[in-house]
């Protein structure tokens, strides 16, 4: 038998060697145009990261122990809503996709298509919107006692709902309150304006609803702005100087069952001139 030179055999090893490793190696396969991955997460979301070199986008959402990335570059609407959502549960529906980094070999990102707050298993929320055609308000700030705190009332006969506002007038700072104060669903629209009486008049009425919940609004939610000096009133029980101011209520994206859209208001308040 001829046997091959040492030289020749090292080199047919080398080149079986190498087609094994040819055929065993992982390679990358780049995806196809028209290949995706649509995810749905429900989970909580944080925009406020940093990390080396700037690989990331600033907002990730984590659930279940996994965090991806998010990117809202496509999405204007997403990008708004998720700012005030920052720290809480939302759900996020988009593209999974994956982006090679240096820091970070492998970014797995969601380039969203919608984000909400994440009220998912919860009750539907019932919008307390003051511009619908049922609402009525009322403004209080003189009782038979003389003047007091304003105090400003919008009524949602179709929720059985008062949200009331109180803007303080011990001074100039004008701080406003908000409440939510909830009826039961027997409730009528009668009941509802009797309570409203009793709340800043002698209590003409001994039988009237009770209120089923009052939810406190937080302290951010309501301000006031622009007081202008208007009048010098004397009254019997001294002199005041009244006020017009604007106040403002952000949205509330949840209180109880209810969200409540933002809105701007003028009220007149009156001060006690020591």
């Amino acid at each position: 038998m001829k046997l091959l030179p040492v030289t020749s055999l090292a080199f047919l090893l080398s080149t079986l060697s190498c087609g094994l490793l040819a055929s065993t190696t992982p390679f990358a396969v780049e995806p196809l145009e028209d290949e995706y991955i649509k995810v749905e997460v429900r989970g909580k979301l944080n925009n406020e990261i940093m990390a080396i070199g700037g690989e990331t986008t600033g907002v990730i959402i984590t659930a279940n122990g996994v965090t991806w990335e998010l990117d809202l570059s496509n999405s204007p609407d997403s990008q708004k809503k998720s700012k005030p959502l920052n720290g809480k549960v939302v759900v996020v529906k988009g593209k999974l996709t994956m982006k090679r980094g240096v820091e970070i070999r492998q970014r797995w990102i969601v380039k969203v298509d919608s984000i909400e707050a994440g009220t998912a298993g919860q009750p539907d929320l019932s919008i307390l919107d003051i511009e619908s055609d049922e609402v009525k308000k009322l403004e209080v700030s003189q009782t038979f006692g003389g003047f007091r705190e304003t105090q400003i009332f919008y009524t949602f006969p179709k929720e059985n709902v008062i949200l009331k506002l109180r803007i303080d007038n011990k001074n100039t700072d004008f701080a406003v309150t908000g409440k939510v104060i909830v009826f039961p669903k027997s409730t009528t629209a009668e009941g509802l304006a009797k309570w409203l009486n009793n709340q800043h008049s002698d209590g003409l009425y001994p039988d009237i609803p009770l209120p089923i919940t009052t939810l406190d609004m937080a302290k951010d939610i309501c301000s006031s702005r622009n007081a202008k000096f208007t009048e010098k009133i004397d009254s019997r029980l001294g002199r005041f100087d009244s006020y017009s101011i604007d106040f403002e209520v952000k949205d509330v994206e949840r209180i109880g069952n209810y969200k409540i859209n933002g809105f701007l208001g003028k009220a007149t308040v009156h001060l006690k001139n020591k």
